[in-house]
């Protein structure tokens, strides 16, 4: 059976946060969705609690990275809007109702942007690479977990560049800017983004992986603009 949005979650022993990750997912106002599980090879109790989701499937996923879940889960996706979500995040329970009330009010908009709010473990110190002022209030954020769009976009600007470790997601987001798509800025709370020392995106920051990945980004926007 469709659905109308297709969200994807990304596992890879993922047991200590997927609960309350599901937990937002099911709690939707909006319920017309189906959850995809794009699973690395979990070895704890990951796949016990992907597969309790009543609206989930679990595929495997066949090449490593961040960006070759995502891809491999927007190829499975049967919904007409996609969706993301990071195993150990979760979602306002208005998130998708505020998103698809924006989507359907002009029928031009291809995409719709929330907000994102960062929270830190009480005992977790914070990353290297993360600024504690973020903690602060809520930010618009171009960023999956923030972002719910029409599937056709992945087949009209492509998917997410597997090649890159940290920048896929901001090379994405720029692509999709430089496609003069139309959308809503959706000025809600949505996200609710843990920050730990196991997030890749802070500990990559810290390594020469970032910084050249984001020379790539930048010389590509140059070529494209």
């Amino acid at each position: 059976m469709a659905h109308i949005i297709s969200i994807i979650i990304p596992t890879l022993n993922s047991a200590k946060y997927l609960g309350e990750c599901v937990r937002s997912v099911e709690a939707q106002s909006f319920k017309d969705f189906e959850v995809v599980f794009v699973d690395g090879g979990s070895t704890d109790n990951t796949l016990t609690i992907a597969s309790a989701c009543t609206k989930g499937r679990i595929i495997s996923q066949t090449r490593p990275g961040l960006a070759a879940a995502w891809n491999e889960g927007v190829l499975a996706s049967r919904g007409t809007y996609v969706a993301f979500l990071d195993s150990d995040d979760w979602w306002e329970s208005n998130c998708l109702s505020g998103h698809m009330e924006g989507l359907r009010s002009e029928a031009n908009y291809d995409y719709s942007i929330g907000q994102v709010k960062y929270f830190a473990e009480n005992n977790d110190a914070l990353p290297r690479g993360f600024k504690s002022s973020l903690l602060i209030g809520s930010h618009r954020a171009l960023m999956p977990g923030c972002f719910v769009g029409k599937r056709v976009l992945f087949d009209k600007i492509g998917l997410f560049d597997e090649s890159l470790q940290v920048a896929t997601d901001i090379q994405w987001f720029h692509d999709l800017k430089l496609a003069a798509t139309s959308f809503h800025d959706l000025n809600e709370h949505v996200l609710n983004k843990r920050v730990h020392e196991s997030n890749l995106s802070y500990t990559l920051a810290e390594t020469p992986t970032y910084g050249r990945e984001l020379l790539q980004v930048l010389r590509r926007r140059i070529h494209k603009v």
